[in-house]
């Protein structure tokens, strides 16, 4: 009964089937459940894309819609613009292009005076309050030969823009051959400039006047401008003097010559070199320095590209607007970009802001200007540059003398050179043997602390020594005890062969020790030589420098 009973309990604790039939149906739900959550995943995530493009599809037409409506808006506008333009300058405009007619009619004299003088009279109605209407008058009544009519319609011009109506005059007179009416108009042009917020075109006119373009000031009436602007603006500022002086003496810096290799054994040995070669290498700018501003100084003048320039200014000048009239202008601007950009606004500013920085007239002092036409050349032309340098003598040179001094004082009296460990002075090397003498009693000192190393550390004696004694040991023990004889033998003839190995190897120590100090002897005194020489001929290069005298590079 005992054994069924345990036979019983064991078949039914084997018979798992139904537990493993519910496990298989709980994993095939799982499985179920698992391809559902990745189904329901991948529709969320395909939800996902549908919602981001139909994102995308609706920005892309609001934008396409935000265009459009900027597209006809800039459309609208630029008729507005155009009309508002055409309604309070459209005279302007006029007048602008009848200044160019005459000016290109009495070039090639096709035009009659009678036919100049109404369509000029006629404008001056219209254009009540615009500069250019009576210099149009003036230039009219001056080929009519009025010059009652000429003089009132220049005091006129006068009282509404003294400075435009002056330069236009003057390149008017320049065009015409009227030199000392020329000259007596960009006088006072030039008197209505300031020297401390000067337009960079100006300079064109300053570089044309300085190099002859209008003529020879036979009466110097524009002579003392420039100077005057130099004084005003270095007397407005304290430290003008000291700023000058820190521009040309930075820009000096960039000259300065390269002293690496060219006294190899003073550069290796000399504690001071750095101090030397920063000195030398200002000596030596100055051949650079001075070809660089030679070359300025000589170089040719295109009055042909400057006669352009004056005539393309004076194109310029009568096409200008006026300031009223520019807002109106870069509004035009605007809408004729978003046109062009198809309604992109963004674009169509970076556009416009391009354009405006570009066309913006850069204005600084008059010396900052000419500062930079010879610090950057590549952005000024050779006639800028040598009328900047004319009046910038005094300042460069000023600067000059700060960039060689400034390393002057740090050049040193006394060399101190470092050989193989010794250490030595000099003021000319006139102590050549004496500092050779010091270096033999510094080699011969080394010499002997390296033998006395070497001997002490030789075992040919201790070797010896000791195989006498083995040896005699051994002696004995053959008549006492004789495997200990035998043994003390060989030890002492072992030691013996030692003694003579040790022996061997010491007389070699000794042997490449005095090679040693021979070869640190005669390259020492080798190089001792040719840093006293390069001292020599670096302290001359020095002297003649300075007695040389030069204080002017420019």
């Amino acid at each position: 009964m005992t054994i069924l009973k345990e036979e019983k309990v064991s078949a039914d604790l084997i018979d798992l089937s139904a537990i493993t039939s519910e496990l298989r149906s709980i994993e095939s739900q799982l499985s179920y459940l698992s391809s559902q959550q990745e189904e329901a995943t991948r529709a969320a995530q395909e939800a996902r894309a549908y919602c981001e493009q139909l994102k995308a599809d609706f920005e892309d037409l609001m934008m396409k819609q935000e265009r459009n409506a900027a597209l006809q808006r800039a459309t609208s506008e630029l008729i507005s613009v155009r009309q508002e333009i055409e309604r309070r300058f459209g005279k302007y405009k006029q007048v602008r292009e009848s200044m160019i007619g005459i000016l290109q009619a009495t070039d090639a004299a096709l035009v009659r005076k009678q036919t100049i003088s109404s369509v000029s009279e006629e404008l001056m109605i219209t254009t009540h309050d615009y500069w250019l209407a009576p210099v149009l008058i003036a230039v009219s009544a001056w080929i009519s030969n009025d010059h009652d009519l000429a003089d009132r319609a220049i005091r006129e011009a006068m009282r509404r823009d003294e400075e435009h109506t002056s330069l236009l005059m003057a390149l008017i007179c320049k065009r015409n051959g009227r030199t000392s009416t020329c000259f007596e108009w960009l006088s006072r042009f030039f008197n209505t400039q300031n020297a401390a917020d000067m337009e960079e075109d100006t300079l064109v006119y300053i570089d044309a006047y300085i190099n002859g373009i209008f003529g020879a000031d036979e009466k110097h009436i524009c002579d003392d401008y420039i100077s005057n602007w130099i004084s005003q603006i270095s007397e407005k500022d304290s430290d003008f003097a000291k700023t000058e002086n820190d521009v040309w003496t930075s820009y000096l810096r960039e000259f300065t010559q390269d002293e690496s290799g060219k006294y190899p054994e003073l550069e290796a040995c000399a504690k001071e070199y750095r101090y030397i070669a920063a000195y030398l290498g200002r000596i030596d700018a100055v051949d650079p320095i001075t070809d660089n501003f030679r070359r300025i100084d000589e170089s040719k003048v295109d009055k042909e590209d400057l006669n352009r320039l004056i005539d393309e200014r004076l194109v310029e000048l009568v096409q200008s607007a006026e300031s009223k009239e520019r807002e109106l202008h870069e509004q035009e601007r605007y809408c004729e970009a978003v046109k062009a950009c198809l309604g992109d606004e963004e674009k169509a500013r970076d556009i416009v802001n391009a354009r405006r920085e570009h066309e913006t007239k850069k204005r600084m002092d008059l010396i900052s200007q000419y500062n930079e036409a010879i610090i950057s050349p590549e952005n000024s032309r050779p006639s800028e540059r040598r009328t900047a340098l004319s009046f910038l003598r005094n300042y460069i040179n000023a600067g000059y003398k700060s960039y060689i001094t400034e390393k002057k004082e740090t050049f040193p009296k006394d060399i101190t050179l470092a050989i193989n460990g010794w250490t030595g002075t000099s003021a000319d090397g006139q102590n050549r043997e004496n500092l050779k003498t010091q270096y033999d009693s510094y080699l011969n000192q080394c010499y002997a602390n390296e033998k006395n190393q070497i001997d002490k550390e030789d075992k040919t004696k201790a070797f010896m020594y000791s195989a006498i004694g083995l040896l005699i040991a051994g002696a004995i023990g053959l008549f006492t005890v004789l495997p200990l004889g035998i043994i003390c033998l060989i030890a002492g003839a072992v030691l013996l062969i030692k003694s003579s190995g040790a022996k061997k190897n010491h007389a070699l120590s000794i042997s490449n020790l005095n090679q040693k100090y021979s070869g640190l002897q005669m390259n020492g005194e080798n190089t001792l030589n040719k840093c006293l020489d390069q001292w020599n001929e670096v302290q001359k290069t020095v002297s003649d420098f300075e007695n040389s005298g030069i204080e002017n590079v420019a």
